[in-house]
């Protein structure tokens, strides 16, 4: 059920980083903000400033220049971490004093103490997004001994804290929360959206005439980080073992200057159907999809990735490995799953769909149905409107 907010609310959004070249996230928080803004509400988003300087969103303020990966789990950066918090809390609180917004959203871990000072402040409630899948996070934190198990508890404390509400995802999400002691009447679950109005499939597959790939070729996708907790290095291996494959190729978008390695790997091995593209600007990303005829996402630790959604928004189909929120979404009838993202299952499913493209067109057209109709940021934003209400009447 969809709340009706009678009301224009002011909201404020504290996030740590909403860089206009990074991943899932400002994405979520650009396309959120724009649409309740379409609802007639006030939203300013607070955010660490990245090293250009670029915001995923013009409404949006840097406070602090973000000078380490806040999102690594290395040792080596906790200090680098814990000091920026020090230093972003009491500039989120005055901030905050100034602009007196009715409610405040946020986003796990780091920025959420600012978020939870400042609604304490205030005396307004404090709404958190978990944006990655928390289960195959702790899963990962628990093989190991004392610096897991220390993240594991800061942020449980944080999961646990004094937020109005947590949004999810998945559902499967709002049951780990749940078995972690967070109670279940604070859990809202709210889908992941795409731009529908720009991810569709009455535009150019620009990148395939870019690259004169024959209209019988075969083009497989890869966008995100170009690393192994991605399954980044299995798909490169599948991609070596089929390169006799006539008319096979991959292309693949993401940052490849850290990552030279993949490079020198498709060199040596004659990868000439291995086509890196670097990091698109997310304007790019349409025509990148549009391009494919399947999007792959090998990884091993999976939310639901905004990619997933984007390459379905398209018609286009996606094959991934079925972990995290991918697991409970991906169906069949839209995609193709695999039990891991080991190179030889790559091979396996590769060579199988290949021979399977007109199955392939009908599985995009029913995810691209399915996305446009539940997965749209017009219903996604109402229903962040109606958990907002929903604790406005409760607080």
């Amino acid at each position: 059920m969809i709340r009706v907010v009678e009301a224009a609310l002011k909201v404020l959004m504290v996030v740590e980083s909403h860089a206009k070249q990074a991943g899932g996230g400002p994405i979520y928080w650009s396309q959120l903000s724009e649409h309740l803004i379409q609802r007639g509400h006030e939203v300013m988003i607070l955010s660490g400033t990245p090293a250009d300087g670029q915001f995923a969103s013009p409404n949006t303020i840097g406070l602090l220049p973000v000078r380490t990966n806040l999102r690594s789990r290395s040792m080596s950066t906790l200090l680098s971490r814990y000091m920026f918090k020090r230093r972003y809390v009491p500039v989120v609180q005055a901030f905050a004093r100034k602009w007196k917004p009715d409610i405040i959203h946020t986003v796990l871990p780091i920025a959420a103490e600012a978020a939870l000072r400042s609604g304490k402040d205030l005396g307004v409630p404090v709404v958190a997004s978990v944006l990655s899948h928390v289960e195959a996070q702790w899963s990962r934190l628990e093989k190991g001994r004392i610096r897991p198990r220390l993240f594991r508890y800061i942020e449980s404390r944080g999961l646990r804290g004094s937020f109005s509400r947590i949004i999810c995802l998945t559902h499967r999400s709002k049951q780990v929360l749940a078995a972690e002691g967070v109670p279940p009447e604070r859990i809202a679950y709210v889908p992941h959206a795409v731009d529908v109005t720009r991810f569709h499939s009455n535009g150019e597959s620009f990148f395939r005439h870019q690259l004169n790939l024959a209209q019988e070729a075969m083009v497989i996708g890869y966008a995100g980080a170009l690393t192994r907790d991605k399954g980044f290095d299995q798909l490169l291996g599948a991609m070596s073992r089929l390169k006799s494959v006539t008319d096979l190729h991959l292309l693949v978008a993401g940052d490849i200057s850290e990552h030279q390695e993949w490079k020198e790997f498709c060199n040596e091995a004659g990868l000439t159907q291995v086509h890196f593209l670097g990091q698109l600007d997310h304007q790019h990303m349409p025509a990148f999809m549009m391009s494919l005829d399947l999007f792959v996402i090998p990884s091993f630790t999976e939310t639901l990735p905004t990619t997933l959604l984007e390459a379905l928004a398209t018609g286009t189909p996606v094959m991934a490995t079925a972990v995290g929120g991918i697991s409970e979404f991906l169906r069949s009838e839209w995609g193709i799953t695999l039990e891991s993202p080991e190179s030889d299952i790559l091979v396996a499913a590769l060579e199988k769909w290949q021979l399977r493209r007109s199955e392939l067109q009908q599985m995009g057209q029913e995810g691209q149905q399915y996305v446009k109709k539940y997965h749209n940021w017009e219903h996604a934003s109402a229903l962040t409107e109606g958990v907002y209400q929903s604790c406005l009447e409760t607080w």
